[in-house]
């Protein structure tokens, strides 16, 4: 950023900029996923317990923990992926102002100008894509992830043609594999040495939406406690 700008890019207005988009799009979205996650936690309680025994299963295996571990949390990747295909940071992506004209093969012109946009949401959903779409599963891609050839493939920081939550191709986000391990650190240790669950009967607030952008609901309350001390998670 110091060394391309040219002119007027120079100025410090003009630095400044990129620096805060750059901190709104890495910032706030990492957060907002979490506290998703943590919604759908409480959702389905269910799955703390596999993701924690998957959690203490790789700690024993690896003698500790190391940054090399969270790769290794098939599951909660999954449960992480499958929270975002829900609640997407938008529903639309890919914003993008035409240069100059151009036509599609099935013959759709876009003028020099136009603004267009990829259907993020509704592409990943489609159920032709995603079976099922209406059901949350939490281990949808880790079975995926099982089948020959597969296990590389369907994690939360890899991108694919058809989930496009971080770009995909040379424009993908290059900031997703530090979002992933951010957000993992995180939710460890808040399954491995907390309990918690919804306030009320009322279960998962709404989520908010703003024009094409999805946020969770600030007004939603978790009951939180800590485990004893015997049994907390130890990095």
């Amino acid at each position: 950023m110091i060394q391309s700008p040219q002119g007027r890019e120079n100025e410090l207005g003009h630095l400044a900029h990129p620096e805060i988009v750059m901190s709104l799009a890495s910032i706030h979205t990492s957060q907002m996923n979490v506290v998703h996650v943590l919604y759908d936690l409480a959702t389905y309680p269910d799955y703390v317990e596999p993701l924690g025994e998957e959690i203490q299963n790789t700690a024993n295996k690896d003698g500790g923990w190391h940054k090399s571990s969270y790769s290794k949390l098939r599951k909660l990747d999954s449960f992480i992926k499958e929270s975002q295909r829900c609640n997407p940071p938008s529903m639309l992506s890919y914003h993008r102002v035409m240069a100059q004209d151009y036509t599609l093969n099935n013959e759709t012109k876009l003028t020099k100008g136009t603004h267009i946009a990829m259907a993020v949401s509704a592409i990943q959903n489609d159920p032709d894509v995603t079976p099922s779409p209406e059901v949350f599963d939490g281990l949808r891609y880790y079975r995926i992830r099982q089948q020959p050839g597969e296990g590389h493939l369907h994690q939360f920081a890899t991108t694919e043609s058809n989930m496009l939550n971080f770009g995909h191709g040379k424009n993908a986000c290059p900031g997703r594999f530090f979002a992933s391990l951010e957000i993992k650190t995180i939710l460890v240790k808040l399954i491995m040495d907390y309990d918690f669950k919804f306030l009320d009967e009322l279960g998962r607030p709404a989520n908010l939406k703003a024009h094409e952008f999805i946020f969770p609901n600030p007004e939603g309350q978790l009951l939180v406690e800590k485990r004893d001390v015997n049994e907390t998670f130890q990095f």
